[in-house]
């Protein structure tokens, strides 16, 4: 009797540990991943962007989830590429990677932010470009080593999106921080995701300054990334040059580069005083923004605006007898320009106006 007595004592004792222990967790078996047939849909396929409604959503890609067994975090990343980079070895290694999260079954693009990846790859604003999208799907492990399963990829999406160019605001120290205001930067003409103008900055001593996508401070604005780049985070130090003066800045986004050169201008030629080796000081006009000399010239010589008395910036003339550079380490090198001429000898003011970005042109008076 004492047996039994015993025995059913032990058994439940043994009910009660086993009633009292904690739940610590479930295990799950994970296997390879499949995503379902055409799980990723998007809410359009023809997307045009445009800046007066840049805030707004441009596209909303949705998927289906991916089954990787028992329920475990499934990680999502949307990737978006050209056509010509999904092939071969290295395919799809230059997409744009956009991380949608964990568990999460749609991301929507911002119109602003979408164009911003499309001039960061250097395509010509206003074209529609052609694109391909995808789904990838991964398990995370929780110490953050690599999952033992290999990710999936979804059903590839077809896209055509055209994007909108830019311009750049100059806004700093030397006008009152002033984006409304301040100068503009245009996009380079055939050189998308490049911008590049003239500053002039009349105080002395070191002038900070930034780059403002919008002429206020609720869009993106460039900042200083350190080692001549530039950085999109809002809290970031001004660009800064060392001195007042008159500046050619640029701004490449596809690098995320920038550079301010400054400037005095010069006439040089067999046309002018100095011939080909003494510059003719041009002297700027504020009020006017120009740059002018009166010079007595030749009509049988000829000449091309130079910068700081070197072949590093100059202006030559096109074809069509507008102003183009001939060297600009910005641009390169034109050798497809001409030197300027005066229509005969006398004495003459000469203008150079490059006050309006990429718009650059002269004036040639006889007095």
């Amino acid at each position: 009797m004492n047996k039994i007595i015993n025995l059913l004592t032990w058994f439940a004792a043994v009910v009660l540990l086993l009633s009292s222990c904690k739940k610590e967790g479930e295990v799950f078996t994970v296997t390879e991943g499949t995503f379902p047939a055409n799980a990723l849909s998007s809410s359009s396929s023809a997307i045009v962007l445009n800046q007066a409604t840049e805030n707004e959503i441009a596209v909303t890609f949705n998927w289906l989830a991916a089954d990787f067994g028992e329920q475990p975090v499934i990680a999502y990343t949307l990737q978006l590429d050209v056509p010509v980079d999904t092939s071969g070895t290295n395919g799809w290694s230059n997409a744009n990677v956009i991380i949608a999260g964990n568990d999460v079954l749609t991301y929507s693009f911002i119109i602003k932010d979408l164009n911003g990846i499309l001039n960061s790859m250097g395509l010509i604003p206003g074209t529609a470009h052609n694109f391909v999208a995808r789904i990838k799907a991964e398990v995370p492990q929780n110490n953050g080593t690599p999952s033992s399963l290999a990710p999936i990829y979804s059903n590839i999406l077809a896209l055509t999106i055209t994007s909108y160019g830019t311009s750049l605001y100059v806004p700093g120290d030397y006008q009152g921080w002033d984006p409304s205001s301040a100068p503009l930067l245009n996009a380079a003409e055939g050189k998308p995701g490049m911008y590049e103008g003239y500053v002039y900055m009349p105080n002395s001593g070191l002038q900070y300054f930034k780059y403002t996508s919008s002429p206020d401070w609720d869009h993106i604005n460039y900042g200083d990334g350190g080692n001549g780049t530039l950085t999109t985070d809002g809290l970031a130090g001004g660009l800064s040059v060392p001195d007042g003066g008159y500046y050619e800045v640029t701004a490449n986004l596809n690098d995320q580069t920038w550079t301010a050169t400054k400037t005095t201008w010069g006439i040089i030629g067999d046309a002018s005083p100095g011939g080909w080796t003494t510059d003719s000081q041009m002297s700027y006009d504020e009020v006017n923004q120009v740059w002018t000399a009166t010079l007595d010239m030749i009509h049988s010589g000829s000449f091309k605006f130079r910068a700081n008395n070197e072949w590093v910036i100059d202006f030559g003339i096109d074809g069509d007898g507008n102003i183009q550079y001939a060297d600009n380490p910005f641009f390169g090198y034109n050798p497809d320009l001409s030197n300027l001429t005066v229509p005969e000898d006398g004495n003459y003011t000469i203008t150079l106006d490059l006050h309006l970005s990429g718009v650059y042109n002269y004036t040639i008076t006889k007095n």
